[in-house]
This record gives structure tokens, sequence and C-alpha cells, in this order.
């Protein structure tokens, strides 16, 4: 047949036999000559007039049959064409679990799984999932997944050999989340909340202060300072059994310890704070206490901080030193230690 425009990519134009068909005025009912799935298959022209399918025209019989709304009059002329006519063609298609090819050769192709998901093939490939609630893109190194991430939350997630990464929006508090593994919020590392301001929520950093009695340390030796109480504890790598700071990752950390002295039955001698770590042990300067405290002024502290490279599982703690006669009071404002990850 004769067309205007390019030829269609897939399936035929048919003229239906109409000739069978009497055109009375009164009849609106006639047989096409085939079967049909639906009137999206259908051109009906009535003495060159377009019908609207559903409104000047329904199937019938199965779709065996075309029944008009109006009878068409003695002598009408009715042209009828086949748009890929067969029941379950190209325009009207179920797949239910089979391939639609899209090459040659077979191997590019798209499949509607009966498991709620469309799975897209490209050169043999898995490349794309596609569900009621995300998109896995299979073809990207590591393969990313978006997506809902169940409540109100949106992601965006890569998954990797070994971890998985994401991207996400927390929805419920309008913070924009960036982390490992693919729960938001408990594995978010960097959080932008709406106002810009970012934060770290796993950054390793803590603060502790000693809670108990006062502590006097053994003469003329190394003691460890307790400090039994955390204020906080980010990513838990702080031991209040031990009084020590365990290093999750390989990086600079940032110290900083307070000791308030009290005097305790004339005590003389040399004093000094240490922050002790498994590979680097920072002093501040040795004091000889019995310059300052005299009776009348029987209390001071000392403060210093330090910036120390650590390994992973390296260790780190404050010591003090002293001849005798010292107490390490529990004044929570002023006996006190704390670090954070810098980099």
């Amino acid at each position: 047949m004769a067309y205007i425009g390019k030829s269609i990519e897939s399936g035929t134009f048919s003229v239906l036999d109409t000739s069978g068909n009497t055109y009375n005025g009164s009849n609106t009912t006639f047989s096409l000559g085939t079967q049909v799935g639906s009137t999206a298959q259908l051109l009906v022209s009535h003495d060159g007039v377009i019908q609207k399918p559903g409104t000047d025209y329904t199937l019938a019989s199965g779709g065996t049959q075309i029944t008009f709304t109006t009878a068409p009059a003695s002598g009408a002329s009715i042209f009828i064409v086949e748009i890929s006519g067969a029941v379950g063609g190209p325009l009207d298609s179920d797949l239910n679990g089979n391939e639609l090819v899209l090459d040659t050769d077979g191997d590019t192709s798209i499949t509607a799984d009966t498991d709620d998901q469309i799975d897209i093939k490209v050169g043999g490939t898995d490349v794309a999932t596609l569900t009621n609630s995300n998109l896995v893109l299979k073809g990207t190194t590591p393969t990313l997944t978006i997506g809902d991430a169940g409540a109100e939350d949106t992601k965006i997630v890569f998954d990797g050999n070994a971890q998985d990464y994401h991207i996400g929006l927390d929805d419920s508090a309008d913070d924009l989340v960036i982390g490992l593994g693919s729960t938001l919020g408990t594995t978010s590392h960097i959080v932008i909340d709406e106002a810009g301001c970012v934060t770290k929520p796993l950054q390793p950093a803590f603060m502790a202060v000693k809670s108990s009695a006062g502590q006097t340390p053994t003469a003329n030796a190394g003691t460890t300072v307790t400090f039994e109480s955390e204020i906080f504890d980010n990513n838990a790598d702080y031991n209040t059994t031990n009084s020590t700071f365990t290093a999750p990752v390989t990086g600079r950390y940032w110290f900083t310890t307070r000791i308030r002295v009290d005097e305790v039955g004339g005590g003389t001698g040399i004093y000094s704070i240490r922050i002790v770590s498994s590979n680097r042990t920072i002093h501040n300067t040795q004091v000889d206490l019995s310059d300052y405290l005299d009776g009348t002024m029987n209390r001071m502290s000392f403060e210093m901080t330090g910036l120390l490279d650590m390994d992973a599982s390296d260790t780190c703690k404050v010591q003090v030193y002293e001849d005798s006669g010292y107490e390490i009071e529990n004044e929570v404002e002023e006996t006190f230690f704390m670090g954070y990850l810098v980099c």
C-alpha cells in the first residue's frame, strides 16, 4: 500500500477486506476478516474522516468485529488499516518473563521478569535492573544503586567488592549524608544540614574526666592517670577501664590534658605530665612543686597538648611523674583528657 512517511520499524500495514460489508445506514457491526488485540492496532476512516477509538467505534466478538457508534450511511466509504495485526504483536505485547530482543545477534534485550523487575542486557551483559523502588546499574564499577532507602530516605549506593558506599538524603532531618555501608544514619560519616553546616558523626573524638576520689601517684615512677567518666566518645575508641585511647585508623591525633595537683603531707620534689603513645612520648617542663606549693598556696593545675602521628591500634594515655607528696584531684573541670583525629 502507499503511505506518507518512512516505513514502520516493526510490524506491517494491512488493508482489511471490507468487500463483504454492507453499509445501509442501519447496520453498526461489521466483520474485520481477522482478529486484533485492541483498537490501538486499527486505523479507521469513514468517508475520509479518521474515527476515534472508544468514541466512534469499539471492538466486538473478541476482536473480530468492529462496532460503530453511528451506523455508516448507505454507500459510505470505510477504510480500515491494521497495524501489526497479530494478537500479542509489538504494539500489544505481554512479555511475562520473556525477553524482548533488540538486536540481530540476540545479546541485547529487555526482560520483564515475574519478580516485578525489568532487567536490561547489552552485549550479553546484565547492565541494569529496575524495580518499583530503585534502579541498579550493574555495568558500573562499583555497582550503583539509585532508589528508596526505606521510610522517607533516598540514597545512591555504590556497591564495591568489600564495602558499600552511599550518598543519601535523610528526609526526616533534611540532611545530605555520605558514608560507608548502605544504611543511612548509623554508617554516615559526613552530614551536611540545610544550613550548610558539615559534621562528621563518626569522627574519632573523646573527652574523659576524673570522677572518683583523688589519685596519689607512685613516687619516682610514671603513673597512668585514671579518667573514669566519658563526657563523649564518638566512635567508642576510649576505654574507661584502663584510661586509654586506641587509634581506630592511621592518622594524626590532637590530645589535650589538664591535671589539678593538691599538696598533701608537705610534698616536695619534681612533678611532670606526659602524653604517652605507642610510638612517641611528649613531656611538659618538669617543675619542682616545692617552689610553688608552700601551705598557703597548696594547689595548681598543669595543662599540655600535643599532635601525635599514630598507626591504627596504637594507644595513648596520660602519665604523671613525681617525687612524692602530691595528689591528683578529681575536679572534673580541671582534670580531664581529650583528643580527636585531625587528619
